[in-house]
């Protein structure tokens, strides 16, 4: 699988107590809709319980847990969509000073207490990215491209010019000599009937009588500008409007309490908060009304 991208986002957080992973990550996610895209931490954790892949090709079915604080020394994964939802891959590596000497641990956490955590995460806004169960044991990416983008044409090199026709030699030039040009020049006067003197040129008409290449008749005053008719815009997509009910794919039933035409703020059913999505990405559909809903509703679905 490889997948070429040109639209990133780039989000930093910073999580404290008493946060806990992965729920904390995974709110923000939604909160900020990244559906696609790559997650890198560090910090310290707390009470952590991390399994590992056994070598029969499966997770571990009962993680190890680990008492006290620990120094995260990375912490990264994918992220994409598993079973409707947002998900994200937490591989780290652990660090910890013991009576024996410094123990370093890794494996896949399963859950931890935040004490200071730093996060990097990284949004593909035109990529369609799932993760799934690989055989191995070890959840992997499946991302494609939300739309082909066309190769560049080649560009066609100009045609060579023509090059221009040979000219033309010219003769010789002969200086005639005092007597045969005399004898010439009584021949033609002798056979040449004598030229008619031109007719006179007509005199220019008066300025005054002259039409203006500008106004015509008397009158200088401006003509009238032609009136174009007002066509009303169209609208391409439905926008839902303050009131209406609508259906996310990730937050669920929400109601509109602002439309900017490019932005909706909505409120979470579920909390009651309020947040901001951008219809850009999303594909707004009219839905039947339902039942205990009286204003519009609309589903907003990810534009693949």
């Amino acid at each position: 699988m490889t997948v070429s991208t040109s639209s990133a986002r780039h989000l930093m957080l910073r999580l404290a107590a008493p946060a806990t992973l992965p729920d904390a990550l995974l709110a923000t996610l939604r909160d900020e809709v990244v559906l696609a895209g790559w997650m890198r931490a560090s910090g310290v954790l707390s009470d952590v319980q991390i399994s590992v892949v056994d070598p029969r090709g499966s997770t571990a079915a009962t993680p190890r847990r680990i008492s006290g604080p620990v120094q995260v020394i990375a912490l990264e994964g994918s992220i994409g969509l598993a079973g409707g939802d947002v998900s994200c891959g937490l591989r780290i590596v652990l660090a910890r000073d013991t009576e024996s000497g410094l123990e370093t641990i890794a494996g896949d956490l399963v859950e931890g207490r935040v004490e200071a955590l730093e996060v990097l995460i990284t949004a593909f806004d035109d990529v369609t990215a799932t993760r799934e169960l690989d055989r191995s044991g070890v959840w992997v990416l499946d991302a494609t491209e939300s739309a082909a983008r066309p190769a560049p044409a080649p560009i066609a090199a100009a045609p060579a010019p023509a090059p221009p026709p040979p000219a033309a030699p010219f003769p010789p030039a002969v200086t005639p000599s005092p007597m045969q040009s005399g004898f010439a020049e009584v021949s033609r006067a002798a056979v040449e009937p004598p030229k008619p003197a031109p007719a006179p040129a007509p005199a220019p008409a008066p300025a005054a009588a002259r039409p203006s290449p500008t106004f015509s008749g008397i009158s200088n005053v401006m003509p009238a500008r032609i009136a174009r008719p007002v066509v009303a815009e169209t609208e391409d997509d439905p926008v839902p409007e303050p009131g209406d009910t609508v259906e996310h794919f990730a937050f669920g039933r929400c109601e509109v309490v602002k439309s900017d035409g490019d932005r909706l703020h909505v409120r979470l059913g579920k909390d009651q908060r309020v947040k901001e999505i951008a219809l850009e990405m999303l594909k707004v559909t009219a839905l039947p009304p339902q039942e205990g809903v009286t204003n519009r509703y609309w589903k907003l679905a990810r534009k693949l």
